[in-house]
C-alpha cells in the first residue's frame, strides 16, 4: 500500500512539474507602452507565444514582426527613448540575442528589431508590427 501510494505521488509530481512554465502575467489595460512590450518581451525569452498574441493585435504575426515560433530569442534589451510618430503610435528599438532561424532569414546572434505599439479603442497598447527597419 505505501508503494503504490509513493508511485501515485511520484506520478503527481512529475506531472505537475511537466506542465511547462507558467504564463506571464498581462500588465493593467492602462499600462504604458514601454510595459506592455517589456511584457511581451519577457514572454518571447519564455517562448510564451500565448501570452506574446495577447499583447499584440491580429496584424502581428510571422511576416510581420512576430518572432514567436520563428526564432528563440534568449535575451533583449529596449533601447534609448522610442519614437512617437503620432500620439497613438510608439516605436521602441530594441536589441535581440536569437537562435537564428533554419532558412537563414534571421542570423543567429544580436541583432537590432523595432517594435511598434498603437493606441487602441480601450486605451490599451499593443504591438502592430516590428521588424529589422522602422
Amino acid at each position: 500500500m505505501l508503494l503504490l501510494l509513493l508511485v501515485f505521488v511520484a506520478v503527481a509530481a512529475c506531472s505537475a512539474g511537466g506542465a511547462g512554465p507558467a504564463a506571464a502575467s498581462l500588465p493593467p489595460v492602462s499600462a504604458s507602452p514601454a510595459v506592455v512590450l517589456e511584457s511581451y518581451l519577457r514572454a518571447l525569452v519564455a517562448g510564451d507565444c500565448n501570452t506574446g498574441r495577447k499583447l499584440a493585435t491580429g496584424t502581428f504575426a510571422k511576416g510581420n514582426g512576430e518572432l514567436c515560433g520563428v526564432t528563440r530569442v534568449t535575451a533583449y534589451q529596449v533601447q534609448a527613448e522610442p519614437a512617437h510618430p503620432s500620439s497613438d503610435e510608439v516605436v521602441f528599438a530594441t536589441t535581440l540575442t536569437t537562435t537564428g532561424t533554419a532558412d537563414h532569414s534571421i542570423q543567429a546572434g544580436r541583432m537590432v528589431w523595432f517594435y511598434s505599439l498603437d493606441r487602441q479603442p480601450d486605451g490599451s497598447w499593443r504591438i502592430v508590427g516590428g521588424g529589422s527597419g522602422p
